[in-house]
């Protein structure tokens, strides 16, 4: 018998696949703004559902290399856009820094082509994925697979000295709340995995005319928002069911001048009194803990085991308040310099000290300049700090005696970032921590993306642990929040105020705080892999049945 020869003609979609590398260009752009978008206008939050879509079109049925530029094209649009504002804090850095505002302004932007490049790193990387994995045929699994990769590349960049992970496909939909329960159950690399997911199918759908495959995704995203909002109903039940404390922040709206060389010790004194006014009007209000900024006093505290100016003042009010204070200030111990947060509480003869957190995980080449032994050039190459920042060694949660005892996390600005950093710090041998304390100083980043979106992370944080947050920004922005990352009062840039709010104080670890992220980059890397392997396996057919044929004709 003969064989008969099949002309097949390409549907419209497959001939956009086939199209000019112009057109995958557009879309690559295209799939940068739509996921780029809801950063800057959260309520744009559906925008990702499909935004990647593009993307994947874009790499499926290429050249390798054209399949990388697509790739790489996405990660500078995307990271590109959502770092520009390192250009602009760097160069606020000259009167630290002994360099003019032009020579500095020069610095900002290598930092920012550094910081990119980095991250465009990991586009690149799940780029290659995402190709190789296309090169095989569709289905389902391959789309989970995809998701799994993305996973991967989100964690990984959030490895390391060099971890950054900023701009993560999850924060994108903090603004949606019953999607945003998944982070409880999944994290938040899960819930960019799923997102991704979800645009695989609907991109397969559409390539092969198959849209079974669009009512999966669809019916995917369908039990994603359901299950979230039943999660939310109950967590919500579980709050009402919690003990409550009465949290205040204060928002003391004092910029980065306070740390210039010149400053005078009245502005300080200024400082101290507007922080312990606000304090008093929030103490009024009926708050039992006040939370104080990151560096809110701008010397050190505390030198080597002795307290400095400003310590009375501190024990007094809160002996007088009969309130659990929380204070960002310096701390210096052996010559070193450390960011910390001390906090005090009332007692029945007055006022104790309770203990201090050392920021742990720091700003590299911001706060310190790492491999300083390995690479000793490169700390006579960059400009010079006034003082560098220690790293903390525990990150051990505070025990808070009154007015009820309780366990309190506290994580310092950059610390807020890392998914498994906060887990770390909710971590305990006897009892679990209650409550999430953030503190962080976001004035260098001036009114950009970046103190807006700094703080939605914290909404993350909030709904990963199903703790309570309490984030106080020096110069905003501040919030309150729920564990359901419902938030229950903020303050916006640069504006003067206290926040006041009931903050329920729960102890059940959510599912994600149980397991981590272990498991699940386990099963990303067992999808990927299997992807890989099947596509290799069908190949090998497909190679030995063409050459049968042939041998057969």
């Amino acid at each position: 018998m003969a064989q008969r020869s099949t002309l097949i003609t390409p549907s419209p979609s497959q001939a956009f696949v086939a199209a000019s590398p112009l057109a995958d260009a557009a879309l690559s752009l295209c799939a940068a703004g739509l996921c780029l978008f809801p950063l800057f206008v959260p309520l744009a939050f559906p925008l990702p559902w499909l935004g990647l879509a593009f993307l994947l079109t874009s790499l499926r049925g290429k050249s390798w290399r054209r399949a990388l530029f697509c790739a790489l094209l996405f990660g500078f649009v995307f990271h590109g856009a959502a770092n520009y504002w390192l250009v602009a804090t760097v160069a606020r850095l000259s009167p630290f820094t002994g360099l003019s505002p032009t020579a500095m302004l020069g610095w900002g932007i290598l930092a920012f082509f550094g910081a990119l490049l980095w991250q465009v790193l990991f586009v690149a990387l799940f780029g290659m994925l995402a190709w190789a994995l296309l090169r095989r045929p569709c289905s389902g699994w391959r789309a989970v697979a995809l998701g799994g990769g993305w996973l991967l590349t989100e964690w990984l960049r959030s490895l390391g000295t060099l971890g950054y992970p900023w701009a993560l496909l999850a924060s994108t939909q903090v603004a949606f709340l019953p999607l945003l329960q998944l982070c409880a159950w999944l994290g938040s690399y899960g819930l960019s995995a799923l997102l991704v997911a979800i645009n695989a199918l609907l991109a397969m759908a559409w390539w092969e005319r198959r849209w079974v495959w669009g009512l999966w995704a669809m019916g995917l995203l369908v039990a994603a928002i359901a299950f979230g909002w039943w999660d939310g109903k109950r967590v919500r039940h579980q709050i009402r069911q919690a003990p409550f404390l009465t949290v205040a922040v204060v928002q003391g709206n004092f910029g980065m001048s306070r740390w210039r060389p010149d400053v005078q010790e009245s502005q300080w004194r200024v400082i101290l009194k507007e922080h312990l006014r606000l304090s008093e009007l929030a103490a009024r209000r009926g708050a039992k803990v006040i939370v104080w900024s990151e560096t809110a006093l701008p010397w050190a505290l505390r030198v080597d085991g002795r307290w400095q100016w400003g310590y009375s003042a501190l024990q007094d009010f809160v002996r007088q308040r009969r309130v659990v204070l929380f204070v960002g200030a310096g701390e210096w111990r052996k010559g070193r310099s450390y960011n910390a947060c001390f906090v005090f509480a009332p007692t029945q003869r007055g006022a104790e000290f309770v203990g201090v957190y050392q920021k742990a995980r720091l700003v590299p080449f911001g706060e310190y300049i790492p491999w300083r032994e390995q690479l000793p050039w490169l700390v006579n190459w960059l400009p010079q700090r006034p003082d560098e920042t220690t790293p903390g060694k525990s990150v051990a949660p505070l025990l808070i005696p009154s007015p009820r005892p309780f366990l309190a996390a506290i994580a310092i600005c950059f610390e807020s970032l890392f998914p498994f950093h906060v887990r770390q710090l909710l971590r305990c041998d006897t009892k679990t921590p209650s409550l999430l304390v953030i503190l962080t100083n976001d004035h260098w980043f001036g009114n950009t993306l970046a103190p807006y979106h700094h703080a939605r992370v914290a909404l993350l944080r909030a709904v990963e642990s199903r703790r309570a947050v309490a984030r106080c920004a020096g110069t905003g922005i501040s919030l309150l929040a729920l564990p359901t990352g419902q938030i229950l009062e903020w303050a916006g840039w640069q504006k003067r105020t206290v926040l006041v709010a009931s903050l329920p104080l729960m102890t059940k670890p959510s599912p994600y705080h149980q397991v981590g992220d272990g498991p699940f980059v386990a099963i990303a890397l067992l999808l990927v892999g299997w992807g890989w392997a099947q596509g290799k396996g069908q190949e090998r057919r497909g190679r030995k049945e063409g050459t049968n044929l042939m041998r057969w004709r």
